[in-house]
């Protein structure tokens, strides 16, 4: 284990995905209780819901950046190559633009029908987590101090 190896964007992601995972479980969207045609029906009492509840193909793309973001800083702490944490920080750059932007459209346009939608803190804290897991592996990749 070697802490000299970790750069400002190799904790920034580690950062960011770790709470990436944890915010994709905390209240994203609360919904108006009723019957919506087409997408989905909310019971009473069950108005608020988390991101792994309410987007039902983002959940895996949302993770997957936290996961790729957590691999980057923990490879660049334990591994004894650079060949992992590139991979890393490639896969989590590319992965984790096309999350970003993804994330951004459905903070602009809920699921379900829009006036039955509003936003919850775990929204916007988990698209700051999207970004700075995002923002670290590109900050890696663009450092010139290789692991």
């Amino acid at each position: 284990m070697t802490a000299q190896r970790v750069r400002a964007g190799d904790l920034l992601a580690g950062l960011g995905g770790l709470a990436l995972i944890v915010l994709v479980f905390m209240p994203w969207y609360e919904f108006l209780e009723g019957v919506y045609v087409g997408t989905r029906t909310i019971a009473v009492g069950n108005t608020d819901q988390s991101a792994w509840e309410a987007l039902s193909v983002l959940r895996f793309p949302l993770l997957l950046t936290g996961l790729l973001a957590v691999t980057q800083f923990a490879t660049t702490l334990f591994a004894r190559t650079t060949a992992w944490p590139v991979a890393a920080q490639v896969f989590g750059a590319a992965i984790g633009t096309i999350t970003t932007i993804w994330t951004a459209l459905r903070l602009i346009n809920p699921p379900g029908p829009n006036f039955g939608a509003d936003l919850e803190w775990g929204a916007w804290l988990g698209f700051l987590a999207v970004l700075a897991a995002t923002a670290g592996a590109w900050w890696s990749m663009r450092d010139e101090l290789r692991p």
